[in-house]
């Protein structure tokens, strides 16, 4: 029996093992394979440059939009391209609004977008759950704006998962304290104003989306939210991911990032974080402090946590214990500590590292087990890659 005589459910079965190299071969040995093949091979679509977006819009049809499932895109130019940066909301708002059907949509601009322009698209995406939007370029020069993040973040009426990487602060949202060198965007106070958050398109307010189960915040400056307090309903965030930013002041972003901590509500269960936690002094900075607390003197409570993880990258081992000793009122169950670098590493060198970096953080965790009185800790995982892990179970 030839291959065309097979029934289309042993094709699509086959097919299901193929990379998308594969798959897109085989659909161009007859036209009944390339209609059976066509939803697979456009389900996960990979956008990799401004040339290739281009690209697409001008030669993908758009019936074919209604097929994607997940969309990548980064706008990066070209190795040769005279304009590093070029707005590309045009064609972005040409393909969203064919993807009917689209469940994750991640975004790398180089450049920042029309928020007029895209918003009412994002508005259109009903199916999507999952969305990650990040600046491809440098911060300083093509920064891309927490009020344009935050608002297409709010148009999506379905979204449950959210990542931000590398997105800068609004001056329009920052108080007039903040240390030099931290890049703010100034040019961003046409980003009209949302149903849902209206002028708060600040990246706090993302607390009130209602269907936000999920929020990573990866590189993302969050020392102007030491004293932030989100009024309202809040969303029901289950897992939140703060990884800290290149341009921390260590005291100040300790703070913030318990002051999250405190606002993400009492639904929340897993806490990841590369900042360091210690004992601070309410701040007494002054300056534009549109969520401040009415008396700062009254900070909600810890929640109860059933994960927490330690980003061992960033957080340094003399800073673990008092970060434990701060999240006592947690009451958490679990907690992991892992070194993502140290993980993936293969050389001899960096492995001999990460064996004598896992003997001094195995070392500092036995002396907790020891002295602590945590009644709810049922585990604590270390890994630092191959032959370096560890579990304790109590």
């Amino acid at each position: 029996m030839t291959w065309n005589h097979l029934p289309t459910e042993l094709h699509l079965a086959v097919a299901r093992f193929l990379p998308p190299q594969d798959t897109r071969a085989l659909s161009r040995t007859s036209r009944s394979s390339y209609n059976l093949l066509l939803p697979r091979i456009f389900s996960d679509v990979s956008i990799s440059s401004r040339s290739a977006l281009q690209s697409f819009v001008v030669h993908v049809p758009a019936r074919y939009g209604a097929l994607i499932r997940r969309l990548s895109v980064c706008t990066k130019p070209g190795e040769r391209a005279l304009v590093q940066e070029v707005d590309c909301t045009e064609h972005l708002v040409a393909i969203l609004a064919t993807c009917s059907h689209l469940r994750s949509l991640s975004l790398s601009l180089a450049a920042s977008l029309n928020a007029s322009a895209i918003t009412p698209v994002f508005a259109t995406l009903t199916a999507v759950q999952k969305f990650e939007i990040g600046c491809w370029g440098q911060e300083e020069t093509a920064p891309v704006s927490e009020r344009i993040a935050v608002s297409l973040a709010a148009s999506l009426p379905s979204l449950t998962h959210l990542t931000l990487s590398r997105i800068t602060r609004s001056a329009l949202h920052v108080d007039n304290c903040f240390p030099p060198g931290v890049p703010l965007v100034l040019n961003d106070h046409d980003v009209p104003s949302h149903p849902i958050l209206g002028e708060e398109l600040c990246i706090p307010s993302l607390l009130k989306l209602p269907t936000l189960k999920s929020l990573d915040l990866r590189d993302v400056w969050i020392d102007c939210d030491e004293n932030m307090c989100v009024q309202g309903k809040l969303a029901q965030l289950e897992r939140v991911s703060i990884s800290g930013s290149m341009y921390r002041d260590g005291e100040v972003e300790s703070k913030a990032c318990l002051a999250w901590l405190r606002a993400c509500g009492p639904v929340l269960r897993s806490f990841k974080t590369g900042i360091p936690l210690g004992e601070s002094q309410p701040s007494t900075r002054l300056g534009k402090d549109w969520m401040a607390m009415e008396d700062e003197s009254i900070s909600s409570p810890l929640p109860i946590l059933t994960h927490f993880n330690v980003d061992a990258e960033r957080v340094a081992l003399d800073d673990l214990l008092p970060m434990l000793n701060v999240l006592t009122a947690c009451e958490i169950k679990r907690i992991t500590i892992v070194n993502a670098a140290m993980c993936a590493a293969q050389d001899a060198f960096t492995r001999e590292c990460a064996s004598d970096e896992f003997e001094d953080w195995q070392d500092a965790i036995e002396q907790f087990v020891t002295s602590n009185e945590w009644d709810s800790l049922k585990s604590i995982e270390l890994n630092f890659g191959q032959g370096t892990q560890r579990v304790w179970s109590f």
